[in-house]
């Protein structure tokens, strides 16, 4: 008889380890979901050449590619609820992609080679998170806000800000391919005063700049930039424009 309730004993104990694996809360997650596809989007999967058609549901997950068809666009959402749409002939690549539930840190990294993107970036919560996307030659990473960034084919790019701030930098070449994730916090600069050596050389290249709300920034196919200037949201309100804010309503966080 004790030999009968040790294996039941046994079996509970197997049984809710199992179960504990098997439907345990996990900690972190890793993919992007596809919320809505208008017209044609693929995803080509690291080294393959061959794309698969997207539908709703769908999951996005790190090395990523991401190509729209024209007259298309595509939604996905972070795991943290952070939005972003693709428009006609856009091309992005899913860099980095992680989200850790118990802290809310994030870490959202994508390159757009060409076409357009728009992200609703939910606010981050720790010190290590950061929503960066990547252009050939210049980076924008923000802490929470509405923004944009249009890639053209000669490689020059847009920024345009909505909400909140952007941090729109180019960096030296010695440090290109290895982009600090995490995004540095605005700090004032004060007035001219004269640098104690060691003398720093800034180079051409070397730009950053804190973008604010209903401001917007051109870099040049080479990787000059503009000073960031005031633009006219009443002639900046194109068809995509328009819907993207009629879809950010939608979002509530």
């Amino acid at each position: 008889m004790r030999k009968y309730y040790g294996e039941i004993a046994l079996i509970v104990v197997m049984i809710m380890s199992l179960g504990a694996s098997a439907f345990g809360t996990e900690t972190a997650t890793n993919d992007a979901v596809v919320t809505m596809v208008q017209g044609t989007a693929r995803v080509f999967a690291k080294s393959m050449t061959t794309g698969r058609k997207l539908k709703k549901g769908d999951k996005l997950k790190k090395e990523d590619e991401i190509k729209v068809a024209e007259q298309s666009r595509l939604e996905m959402r972070f795991p943290d609820g952070t939005i972003m749409r693709l428009g006609e002939t856009s091309q992005l690549k899913m860099s980095e992609v992680s989200y850790n539930v118990k802290t809310e840190g994030k870490t959202v990294r994508v390159n757009l080679s060409v076409g357009k993107v728009w992200a609703k970036v939910k606010k981050l919560i720790t010190q290590d998170s950061s929503v960066v996307v990547e252009t050939s030659n210049a980076v924008a990473g923000v802490r929470g806000t509405v923004y944009r960034v249009n890639v053209e084919e000669d490689k020059s790019a847009l920024v345009k800000v909505y909400d909140g701030s952007v941090y729109v930098a180019n960096p030296p070449k010695e440090t290109e391919g290895k982009l600090p994730l995490q995004v540095p916090k605005p700090t004032e600069v004060s007035g001219p005063r004269e640098v104690p050596p060691p003398y720093h050389q800034v180079t051409m290249e070397e730009w950053t700049y804190i973008v604010k709300a209903m401001q917007q920034i051109s870099i040049s196919p080479q990787g000059i930039a503009t000073q960031p200037q005031d633009f006219d949201p009443k002639t900046d309100a194109d068809e995509w424009v328009r819907w993207n804010q009629e879809r950010d309503t939608l979002t509530k966080f």
